[in-house]
């Protein structure tokens, strides 16, 4: 019997159809899973709310309506945002009028500081567990702690929690072995955690800092979102033949799947749109398996399932 999820089978044609589930059926039927929880998360499905309303108020508010960076890292998203009028910048310059919305990921303190010494409009779209970190970091470097930040240096997010630091006293890594480059003589070390890693990562970091230095304060702040993601693309690789990762190449969160499922089963595949899709992946397969970034949308993830359904029906009748 299939596990709990959306139905399996189209009764019309025999075709089987996507369905969202922790585990395929342990029979030898053809099936298409899809990660529970795949798609977009809380602050993603915010951010572009918070973008469409902001479109809504230009008649109250005048102007244009920019998103300084991409509100969110989904190119198709972005895309269809910009046609319903929340224009991408990339310099805060750029916005010479209206509302600039701030992306998902945070901007650094001092562009939004300037944005609103301009007179422009802010409407705030980081995503709450984005500031989080950013609280902590500024805690952190009024005490004078050296911080060690787990995460890609070229992030937005990075960068921004980076300024709310306000120091040069950090390191930003995602290698363990680099705690060895903290300078000698750094006595209290705090570790923050860009909230799209992995958990093993961040652990790996915090145990050699806990190796090297008398006082490590660790603030865990991966958030909830990544962390059930990760497990349940975890727990889809060990099962699928196939696994088909749904999100932007530009999203550290998607790409972090992508890795986790090709660990696992190298047959994993990172698409962005339907077209992308190579009907070859799925010939003589039974279990696919389908997961999508928290920067993608349910629907994008659901509709991809749904067509690698109809695609794989005649390969595997």
């Amino acid at each position: 019997m299939p596990s709990d999820g959306l139905s399996t089978t189209d009764p019309q044609s025999n075709v089987p159809s996507s369905k969202r589930a922790k585990a395929f059926s342990d029979d030898n039927s053809v099936e298409v899973l899809i990660a529970l929880n795949a798609g977009a998360c809380f602050g993603v499905v915010r951010a572009i709310k918070l973008g469409l309303n902001a479109v809504s108020r230009i008649p109250e508010t005048g102007g244009s309506v920019y998103s300084l960076g991409p509100l969110i890292h989904n190119p198709m998203v972005v895309a269809e945002m910009e046609a319903k009028g929340v224009q991408t910048i990339n310099e805060p310059g750029d916005a010479t009028n209206g509302t600039v919305v701030l992306r998902s990921h945070g901007v650094r303190r001092e562009i939004e500081a300037s944005l609103r010494e301009r007179g422009v409009q802010i409407v705030d779209a980081t995503c709450p567990l984005v500031k989080k970190p950013q609280r902590i970091a500024q805690g952190l470097g009024e005490k004078g702690y050296f911080l060690v930040f787990v995460g890609d240096s070229n992030h937005p997010e990075v960068k921004g929690v980076l300024s709310y630091f306000g120091r040069p006293d950090f390191l930003v890594t995602y290698d363990p072995a680099d705690v060895q480059k903290v300078p000698e003589g750094v006595q209290k070390v705090a570790v923050l955690a860009q909230t799209t890693i992995e958990r093993d990562v961040l652990m790996a970091v915090v145990e050699q800092c806990r190796a090297r230095f008398a006082e490590v304060a660790v603030h865990n702040t991966i958030c909830d979102a990544t962390s059930v993601r990760q497990s349940e693309a975890d727990s889809l690789a060990r099962q699928a033949d196939v696994v088909v990762v749904v999100g932007g190449r530009n999203s550290s969160n998607t790409k972090k799947l992508w890795k986790i499922c090709h660990e696992l089963q190298p047959d994993t595949h990172l698409v962005e749109t339907m077209e992308e899709i190579n009907p070859a992946w799925f010939v003589g397969k039974r279990k696919i398996g389908v997961t999508g970034g928290a920067s993608t949308p349910q629907d994008y993830v659901d509709r991809i399932g749904e067509s690698i359904a109809r695609l794989i029906a005649p390969a595997n009748a």
